[in-house]
This record gives structure tokens, C-alpha cells and sequence, in this order.
């Protein structure tokens, strides 16, 4: 059996792609030209530049919402990068859209996080009011542009353009630093939407998980969802694990049911069509997210080791900005460039929870 060349993978995309699938031979291109692949599309590369990178490595010690000293069996940021990735690649082939691109987005998408999740992301924002703020997306494309620079070319991964745009989906603060090729902001391609809603399907799927492994809340209040009534019945088991798994796999089911009709009514070239799900799913994940919000995420366990995270972040920015030297040579190398609020607040967005606490301790 003769072996599949990149040129193999490029026709059969133009051959199978739906008409809102993006083909690699369409990516945009890579800031700094280089020779393609013999084996790999532009997109299949981007993903493996992406798995290999440092950046990509410290998401499992960086919090999800258990923090990774809480146990070893919560989610990390890496293990919901690789979940948010499964759901969008299986999402993106059902409808028939580019899964190569839907992963290495679903991959990076949370590149950009610093310790400590959301507050941590909080504290820098406030941080850098007057500096360009920050937020995790923006940060995201920031290191595979630019912080990343592993092979020493200045241009970080040097991922295609489409990746590099899909990841800056969501606000950016006025005044951050972006490359100048990606303002101002351009339409992302479908698959980029596609992850964004695989992302919130994961983290309300494994974060109801978590809270119930973690006691914040009972599987009888859990019962009281109505999702959670649906996917026991479905399951046909009682088990907390089969429950979850079929809370995700009655919304996968729904996405893609709901993108499809709306592929389906799509008049091509004109608008994009709408990601999102049914009306009743919608219903049932806002139930689900308040419930998550006030038994998981606002806890009092929860919150104490967020807060204790993000107040040794602002100590430490407002430390190693009186006093740079303290920073690593990397850092103080980009100084000159970047200016010291910028660089140490690269710094300290690429920590892990554990450097952090280390070097705050």
C-alpha cells in the first residue's frame, strides 16, 4: 500500500470538506515561509508545534478550578485542553469541517492562561490597566507569535494564519501587543467556533465531575439538574462517571444536530452559521452553569486558594517590576522591547501554580 502524501491529505479535504470546512491549502500562509511537509498538512504541523511546545507542558501543573495540590485526579489545564480537543475533532468530522484545525485550536486555546485561572488572569489584567491590560486569549497568541521562540527566528511557532486568528476569538484589551498581520481583527473560520463551544461543554461536563469528586456537593443535588435527571435516565447506570459522560454526550449530540440544520439553511457566501444549541440545551446548560457557580466555583475551599493565588501574583508583579534584575535572562533580554511591565507579566502568566507558590513562598 503505497503511503499518503501531504498532497494526498490536501485533495481528499477538497473532496470530503463540507462547504464551511476550512482546507489547509487555504490557512493563510505562516508569517516566515518554509518548505512543506512530505507527510503532514499545514494544520496537522501546527498542531504537533503546538503539543511540543514549553508552553504546552505547563498547562498540567496550571489550575483548572481544583488546584493540582488538591489531588491528583481533578482536571488541569492541560487535561481539559486534551478533553476540549477529543470533543472538537469529533465535533468538526460530523460536520464535515476540517478536525486537523479544530484540534491544534482546541490545543492552544488555553495557552495563554497564567497560574491560577481565572483570578490569576484578573489580577494581571488589573495589573497592566495603562500597560495594554491582559486576557488569556490575546496571551495565547503572544506565545506561539512571539514568547515561544524555539527556533530562534523571532517569530514564535510560526503557526498558520487561520490558527493564529481562531485563538484571539473573544475580547482583546485595547493596547496589547499583537502582531501587526493579526489587527485589526478578522472573521475566524468556523471550526474556531465550533471549539469554543466544545470548551464549554468540557469544562461544565468536568467540572460537575470534579465538584462531585471533590465533596463540594451532593450527587442528590446534582439529581435536581435537569440534564442530570436526562443523562441518568440514558445512562442506565447510576455511577457518577457514566452519568457525566452522558451529560457530554447529550450535548455533543445537540451541537452538532443544531449546527447541522443551521449549515443546512446557510445560503453560501453569505453569513456564517450560527454555533450554538438548541433552545431546551440551552436552557439546561445556564441551569447547569448556575448550579456550578454557586456550589463549585464561589465555594469557600474554591475561593481560598484562588484569592491566596491571585494576591501572590500582585505581590510578585509589584515586586519584580521595582526590582527587574530579579527576573530570568530571558526575560531581561526582552526588556528593551517589550518594557518592564509587559515582560514580567509574560513572566509570570507562563508560570505553573507550584513556580508560582515557590517563588512567592
Amino acid at each position: 500500500m503505497a503511503w499518503l502524501r501531504r498532497e494526498d491529505h490536501e485533495d481528499r479535504e477538497l473532496h470530503w470538506l463540507g462547504p464551511w470546512g476550512l482546507p489547509s491549502r487555504d490557512s493563510g500562509g505562516r508569517r516566515l515561509p518554509e518548505a512543506e511537509d512530505a507527510l503532514r498538512t499545514v494544520f496537522q504541523r501546527d498542531r504537533d508545534r503546538v503539543l511540543h511546545s514549553s508552553a504546552f507542558r505547563r498547562l498540567q501543573h496550571k489550575t483548572q478550578v481544583m488546584a493540582a495540590f488538591e489531588g491528583d485526579h481533578f482536571r488541569s489545564r492541560m487535561t481539559h485542553s486534551l478533553e476540549v480537543a477529543q470533543m472538537a475533532r469529533s465535533v468538526a468530522r460530523a460536520l464535515r469541517c476540517n478536525d486537523d484545525l479544530a484540534e491544534v485550536i482546541a490545543l492552544a486555546h488555553d495557552l495563554g492562561h497564567p497560574p491560577f485561572g481565572h483570578v490569576g488572569e484578573h489580577a494581571l489584567d488589573a495589573a497592566m490597566q495603562g500597560y495594554g491590560g491582559f486576557r488569556h486569549n490575546a496571551q495565547g497568541a503572544r506565545i506561539v507569535d512571539y514568547l515561544e521562540d524555539r527556533y530562534g527566528h523571532g517569530h514564535g511557532l510560526n503557526l498558520t494564519l487561520a490558527v493564529r486568528r481562531s485563538l484571539l476569538k473573544g475580547r482583546i484589551p485595547d493596547g496589547f501587543p499583537l502582531s501587526g498581520d493579526l489587527l485589526p481583527k478578522a472573521a475566524v473560520p468556523l471550526e474556531a467556533h465550533l471549539v469554543d463551544t466544545c470548551d464549554r461543554i468540557a469544562y461544565l461536563s468536568h467540572d460537575l465531575d470534579d465538584g462531585l469528586r471533590a465533596g463540594l456537593f451532593a450527587e442528590a443535588e446534582a439529581a435536581e439538574l435537569r440534564l442530570w435527571r436526562e443523562a441518568a435516565a440514558a445512562a442506565g447506570s447510576p455511577t457518577r462517571q457514566r452519568v457525566v459522560s452522558e451529560v457530554t454526550s447529550i450535548l455533543i449530540h445537540d451541537l452538532v444536530e443544531s449546527v447541522d440544520d443551521a449549515i443546512t439553511m446557510a445560503t453560501p457566501g453569505g453569513a456564517m452559521p450560527r454555533v450554538q444549541h438548541s433552545a431546551r440545551r440551552q436552557v439546561d446548560t445556564q441551569e447547569l452553569l448556575e448550579f456550578l457557580r454557586q456550589r463549585f466555583y464561589r465555594s469557600p475551599r474554591v475561593l481560598a486558594v484562588m484569592d491566596d493565588g491571585a494576591e501572590r501574583i500582585r505581590r510578585l508583579f509589584e515586586r519584580l517590576v521595582r526590582d527587574p534584575a530579579a527576573l530570568p535572562p530571558g526575560a531581561l533580554a526582552r526588556i528593551g522591547r517589550d518594557g518592564v511591565e509587559r515582560t514580567v507579566c509574560d513572566h509570570i502568566a507562563g508560570m505553573t501554580d507550584r513556580y508560582l507558590l515557590k517563588a512567592t513562598s
